[in-house]
């Protein structure tokens, strides 16, 4: 094996490989920066360059076909990576499309390798459920997680680190002691799911004349012919378009997919947990015992337990804006910078001291 380029250096600096999709608001992209201001080298290699994305079918087509060979030189990717840089860590968001081998290659060079999971499942199209377990450290967002993975991995491999959001893009652009200019009184952005229409729709059909924006794929399919239908915008939106839409709408609910799996796991907070109130939305979310360990109820965010309770609470939430602004304001204090992906870095770095890793 070459020596690294950068051997004259010695150890001074820690040093990161990371692996997965780096568009700015993703997770990965606002894991890497706060890695950055902790001191880490990141080299990146993204999980997304080696697939064909494209709506022509042509091109979909090209891309079903090279989908196998793509994965096999996405994995090539991150050895030639590892042997260029060695870096002391191999992190991924998610692993979608490492191989099992691919992780043992890189722990054979002494490489410590971390998977920061933020998925309700591990049997999905593009992760192997069996690479998780050969993961030196697998960080998962999903509390409800934690049991499963310390029986196969024990619990020194695992660890419980929050969702966040990407502070160069969930941001509130409004200057402070500003109302926002709103577009709409009442917003959902999320993929269409049935649990997640079984709570909207109670909203839809008592608006009495309120503007109403669902966002998210395949709400057109999904809503076509209900009371919602009229208030699907389609989708989805990212990044800055993102943050506005939250920013701009009165109250932005936040339900999630449901139950579903080999498990039945279902989510108690997702990213939009996060954020909703970093990009100065008032969040009303649905209640549990998880968002309640992060939120005050009724002074940072406010929650529902049925759709009445959630009818209710909207009406009353738009005819007061003084306690929806004073929520919304201090729902943000609370998440900014609390609840960043750069505050999870941190968190990850501390983990990984304990590891006695570099940082």
């Amino acid at each position: 094996m070459a020596e690294s380029i950068f051997a004259p250096l010695g150890n001074s600096a820690p040093s990161m490989l990371m692996v997965g999709d780096f568009t700015v608001w993703q997770t990965g992209a606002g894991l890497a920066e706060g890695f950055r201001l902790l001191g880490w080298d990141v080299t990146e290699v993204s999980s997304s360059d080696p697939l064909i994305h494209s709506r022509r079918l042509q091109l979909k087509v090209a891309g079903r076909l090279l989908y196998p060979e793509a994965r096999r030189s996405h994995n090539d990717d991150i050895i030639v990576a590892a042997d260029y840089v060695r870096p002391h860590v191999m992190l991924t968001v998610k692993g979608n499309f490492i191989a099992p081998e691919t992780i043992r290659a890189l722990r054979r060079r002494g490489i410590f390798t971390v998977n920061y999971y933020p998925d309700r499942d591990f049997d999905h199209d593009g992760m192997r459920a069996d690479a998780i377990g050969e993961y030196d450290l697998v960080a998962t967002t999903k509390s409800y997680q934690v049991p499963w993975l310390r029986e196969r991995l024990g619990a020194q491999r695992v660890a419980m680190v929050h969702h966040g959001y990407v502070p160069e893009v969930h941001r509130r652009r409004t200057p402070p002691g500003e109302t926002p200019r709103f577009l709409w009184d009442v917003g959902f952005i999320g993929n269409a799911s049935p649990d997640k229409l079984a709570w909207l729709e109670p909203i839809a059909r008592s608006l009495n004349g309120r503007s109403m924006i669902v966002v998210g794929n395949r709400w057109e399919q999904l809503a076509a012919g209900t009371p919602l239908a009229p208030y699907v915008f389609g989708g989805p939106l990212h990044g800055d378009q993102f943050a506005r839409a939250i920013e701009h709408t009165r109250i932005n609910v936040a339900v999630h997919h449901g139950p579903g799996g080999a498990h039945g796991w279902a989510d108690e907070v997702s990213t939009r947990s996060f954020e909703i109130p970093a990009c100065g939305g008032f969040m009303l979310h649905i209640d549990n015992d998880e968002v309640r360990t992060l939120f005050e109820p009724g002074r940072e965010v406010d929650l529902f337990a049925t759709p009445d309770d959630l009818v209710a609470k909207v009406d009353h939430y738009l005819t007061d804006e003084p306690a929806r602004r004073a929520i919304a304001d201090a729902g943000h204090a609370r998440a900014v910078p609390a609840y960043s992906y750069h505050a999870r870095a941190a968190e990850i770095d501390g983990l990984l001291a304990a590891h006695r890793m570099p940082g």
